[in-house]
Parts: C-alpha cells; sequence; structure tokens
C-alpha cells in the first residue's frame, strides 16, 4: 500500500499540470457515475421483474358463477372451482365462499378458490297431476342448468281415456315428495278425453277463405284447407264444399275438410297459396305459429293455433319473395321462400 501512494505522489511530482489534473477528475467522476447508474437500472430491472402489482380481492360471494369469473379475469386473478351441496336448489351455481377473503391484497396473477353450490344433495319431486303435458314439458326445460337436468320424462307417454281435459296429467312416477339425488325418469299417464265423445261439425259453407280459417282455429279441431279454380256461378275466395257435412255429429279427432275456390283479384306484387307440411306426430297438441316476413323485414302472423302434427295446411296471400316460417313450441322448424312465376 505504502509503494503504491509513493508512485501516485511521484507522479503527481512528474506530472504537475493543474489542467491535466482537474480534466482526469472530471473523467473519473463520470466513468463512476455511469457504472453507477448502470448497478441502479440492473438492481430496479431485477426487482420488478420478481414483483408484481398487488391488486384487492373483490367480494364474489353471492355472484353466479360466470359473473364472478368474469369480475377476477378483469382484476388479472384466476378462479379455481370447489363444487359442494348447499341447502338448497335454488342457490345452484352461487359463490358461496371465497379464499382469500374479500379485501386481501395479492400479486396479479393469484388464483382464487371459489366454493360454489351445486345445489341440495336431496330434491324432492314436485306434484304434476293436473298439469297440462306441453307446460309440464317446458318446466322441466327451465329446471335445466349449466350441471345438468333434474328430471327426464319418459317417452311415449301412457294415454287413457278421461273427463279431464286432454294432455291432462292423471298420475305420474316417482309420486310427489319422492327425495332424489340423480337424474330421474319421470313416468307419467295422461288424459286423452272422453271416449267416444262427438262434437257438432260447423257450417264453413258461403264464408270467406280468411274468415274460415280464424273460425277452424278456434274449434281447435283439425282441419284441412283445398283449392281449386273458381267455376261459373261460385264466388272466388269463398268456402264452397266441406267434409264431414255441416251439423252433423262427429268424434273430435275427425279432420274437417274444408274446400275453397281461389281469389282471383290479387295486388299486383302478391301471391295466392297454401303452405303445405308434413308435421311430425305429437301426443298432444302442441303451439304452431306460421308467419311471413316480407323482403324489407316485415312481419305478418297467418296463424297460430294448436297442433296434434301430421298434415298442416295455411292459406295465405302475401307478397312475391316472402318468407314463411313455421315455429313449434316456440322453436323454427321449417321455412320456405313463396316465388311467383314471374320472378323465377
Amino acid at each position: 500500500m505504502g509503494s503504491f501512494f509513493k508512485g501516485i505522489s511521484k507522479k503527481r511530482r512528474k506530472d504537475p499540470d493543474p489542467d491535466r489534473k482537474f480534466i482526469n477528475m472530471i473523467l473519473y467522476f463520470s466513468l463512476g457515475a455511469v457504472a453507477l447508474m448502470v448497478v441502479i437500472a440492473i438492481v430496479t430491472f431485477l426487482i420488478t421483474l420478481d414483483s408484481k402489482e398487488l391488486t384487492m380481492v373483490p367480494d364474489l360471494k353471492g355472484m353466479d358463477l360466470a359473473n364472478a369469473v368474469i369480475d377476477l379475469q378483469e382484476k388479472a386473478m384466476y378462479a379455481e372451482v370447489q363444487l359442494r351441496y348447499s341447502g338448497s336448489m335454488s342457490d345452484k351455481g352461487t359463490v358461496l365462499g371465497q379464499e382469500p377473503k374479500q379485501g386481501t391484497l395479492v400479486k396479479a396473477g393469484t388464483r382464487i378458490l371459489l366454493k360454489v353450490s351445486k345445489g341440495s344433495s336431496v330434491e324432492k319431486i314436485e306434484d304434476y297431476t293436473g298439469w297440462n303435458v306441453i307446460e309440464l314439458e317446458n318446466h322441466l326445460k327451465s329446471l335445466v342448468t349449466s350441471y345438468g337436468p333434474l328430471l327426464k320424462l319418459n317417452k311415449p307417454f301412457i294415454y287413457v281415456y278421461n273427463d279431464a281435459e286432454p294432455g291432462t296429467v292423471l298420475e305420474q312416477k316417482p309420486l310427489p315428495g319422492t327425495e332424489i339425488t340423480i337424474l330421474t325418469d319421470l313416468s307419467i299417464v295422461v288424459s286423452k278425453g272422453v271416449e267416444g265423445s262427438l262434437t257438432l261439425v260447423r257450417d264453413y259453407g258461403g264464408t270467406g277463405w280468411q274468415r274460415a280459417l280464424q273460425l277452424a282455429i278456434a274449434d281447435g279441431f283439425p282441419f284441412i284447407f283445398t283449392s281449386r279454380a273458381v267455376e261459373r256461378g261460385e264466388v272466388p275466395g269463398m268456402v264452397v264444399n266441406q267434409s264431414p257435412a255441416a251439423a252433423s255429429e262427429v268424434p273430435s279427432d275427425i279432420v274437417r275438410q274444408i274446400y275453397m275456390t281461389e281469389p282471383v283479384e290479387i295486388e299486383q306484387g302478391y301471391k295466392f297459396g297454401i303452405l303445405e307440411k308434413e308435421l311430425p306426430l305429437f301426443p298432444v297438441k302442441v303451439p304452431v305459429e306460421v308467419k311471413s316476413i316480407t323482403p324489407g323485414g316485415v312481419v305478418t302472423i297467418l296463424a297460430k293455433l294448436y297442433h296434434t302434427g301430421g298434415l298442416l295446411t295455411i292459406p295465405y296471400i302475401v307478397a312475391d319473395g316472402s318468407t314463411l316460417i313455421i315455429s313449434i313450441n316456440g322453436e323454427e322448424k321449417i321455412r320456405e321462400v313463396v316465388r311467383s312465376l314471374s320472378m323465377e
């Protein structure tokens, strides 16, 4: 060490120039400052790389699972789901608890444990006697959740003659109040009405086809419309014949055949026709809707009725290029475009 200082002192004696000495000091100081800045930058980078921004855990209790997951993702956190039974089927899919708790500060990217209800471990079957079978099917569909359905209807149903309205549930198995823990088959006995009961046939003769369609739908019996060209002495667009004959008594499932003449005075750009489609057969009447949509987007309901399936016939006058749509039980099943010869 002594020799080092002696060397420096000798060097100073050899280099007495004060300007050179000052320049050397500035150079050494600059190099030292640069080196210090580099060290600070490296340390800061390493600290930043190793740490993540802290964020506060939100209160997720009582939220449904989907919204809770989205809430966590928006805050750069992730969900870990733990399913458990609860005391009620109504809170199925709801967050019952969480770890860490609300307000905890965690790093971004942390996984939050969500304790989610999968419903009651034991559920009791409702009493469905007296329900309409279509209402029952829609009700069971509404019970389907992200975890699956609770009950499945056994088909085909068992039908018996009964004084109750056709389509009414008379019996069920399992019985009301039965406790279930897994997906369970539900068998039902359904009324098909009074055996041998007769209905009076309405007189449709001399009625305009639009009115006849309204009456046939209101009566609730199966019907089929057929059209033909106008003959001498006949009025266009009118019912000219029917089968069974008016005022006769027939079983309620007998089809009313309604014969009409084709209308001749139709506005230009419109077309008359009869929509004829074969529907699947249903055990009971189901809601059917027929509507048209013009190329411009105007929607018109042509008919709303209950139908047991088989041949559906609906007369119509619609604009060329309109789309006819048949929906069954609220779901679109059939669509076709109406085109006259002039458009083809």
